[in-house]
């Protein structure tokens, strides 16, 4: 690589290096509540804590449960089950984002809300499911 190709791509490299920490940085709070980007960011946030707390009941629930066997495979029919939800739930909210939301970022913000509220109740099945299978 040449002199100038070099001093070309660090000036992009520094040039995208504070964009990529002001994107990461917005948080409801940035924009005026009510609006599209403070609906879309919150319901972001609060999807990423309810997919965590699904996915650590949903292992919780496979490793309480009994390995597969020939006639008998509850892991098998759970994780099926799940992958199913989740295409299902991601459908949905799509559905639900086009109907309700609007102007583009309002259709995002529908659809992330969606999945919050679709994965907070998801989480609170598989807990149920948990306490069934283990008590």
């Amino acid at each position: 690589m040449d002199r100038y190709a070099c001093l070309a791509a660090t000036c992009l490299t520094l040039m995208a290096v504070p964009m990529l920490a002001l994107a990461d940085d917005h948080r409801p709070q940035d924009w005026p509540e009510g609006s599209a980007m403070h609906t879309g960011r919150t319901a972001q946030l609060r999807y990423a804590v309810a997919d965590k707390r699904l996915n650590d009941t949903y292992q919780k629930l496979l490793k309480a449960m009994p390995e597969d066997e020939s006639d008998h495979y509850p892991r098998k029919v759970v994780v099926e089950a799940q992958r199913a939800w989740i295409r299902y739930r991601d459908a949905s909210c799509a559905v639900h984002g086009e109907l309700n939301g609007g102007a583009r970022m309002w259709k995002s913000a529908q659809n992330m809300t969606c999945k919050a509220d679709a994965t907070e109740k998801r989480t609170t099945e598989l807990e149920q499911l948990l306490v069934d299978f283990s008590g």
